[in-house]
């Protein structure tokens, strides 16, 4: 929904990779449609009942449509090539300049929010923080801003989104900056196997990603919260060690104020 929103409805998605034809039906199910576009909706893929997600501004999908479709599992090692924004890193995204050194060099070239990984990642993230309620909360419309602001590629014929939702961007890129090491690997892959891409079979994005199909969306069929950061084994190690070093410098304190009294008395 881009600002395209969920026009009129979405319906059956045809698995198509690695999987028998399954059905995406949405048809009069919204969830929480957002007054600035985007949102979620209840849906049932394979008969399950799922919730789905835009991740995709440049694109339109409706209610009551038959659409064939890649359903791609989410995680660390992922293979996205069926996912629309899949091939899609450094110089190809929008680049951020507004949010501060350490998160600009995050998304920029080179940091690790500069790959498709990452940036599906943290979508799932934001997308654990929607309220899902009927009401047009503005933190959701901020949630969707971020999203649409994440995935953003450069260079598109249409408006982009610009950097909305600024501090959700934030909040996404330290959140997965914090998990992105051996300490938290498999509480963010844990957390992300809950996640699928669900994305056009046939994409013709010869220009660029605008038009190329169904608006790609992000599915929840399981959710849970978003792990919370923990330090890994040798920044805990460093820390104790801070510690330790801090008592006994104040341990040394301590003695030397007792041998100052015992030789003044």
């Amino acid at each position: 929904m881009k600002k395209l929103t969920f026009g009129g409805a979405c319906a059956l998605l045809v698995l198509t990779i690695g999987a028998s034809a399954g059905t995406l039906d949405v048809t009069n199910n919204y969830n929480f449609p957002l007054s600035g576009g985007g949102g979620g909706a209840v849906a049932t893929l394979n008969g399950v009942s799922v919730e789905i997600f835009c991740d995709d501004f440049d694109n339109n999908i409706s209610l009551g449509t038959n659409y064939s479709a890649n359903v791609t599992a989410l995680g660390t090692s992922a293979n996205l090539s069926a996912t629309r924004f899949g091939g899609i890193s450094g110089l190809g995204w929008t680049q951020f300049t507004t949010l501060g050194s350490q998160d600009d060099s995050f998304f920029n070239v080179g940091g690790a929010g500069s790959t498709a990984v990452a940036r599906y990642a943290m979508v799932a993230y934001l997308v654990s923080l929607y309220n899902q309620t009927p009401a047009d909360y503005p933190v959701d419309n901020q949630i969707q801003d971020a999203i649409w602001s994440i995935m953003d590629p450069a260079g598109e014929t249409v408006s982009d989104p610009g950097v909305n939702g600024t501090s959700f961007v934030e909040q996404a890129a330290n959140w997965y900056m914090g998990m992105d090491n051996s300490a938290n690997l498999t509480a963010l892959n844990n957390f992300l196997a809950h996640y699928e891409i669900v994305s056009p079979a046939s994409m013709d994005c010869s220009n660029r990603l605008v038009n190329c199909g169904f608006q790609e969306q992000i599915v929840d069929p399981n959710p849970i919260p978003a792990p919370t950061p923990t330090p890994e084994p040798r920044g805990v190690a460093l820390a104790l060690l801070g510690v330790f070093a801090i008592g006994m410098f104040g341990l040394q304190r301590v003695r030397g104020a007792d041998s100052c009294v015992h030789v003044a008395s």
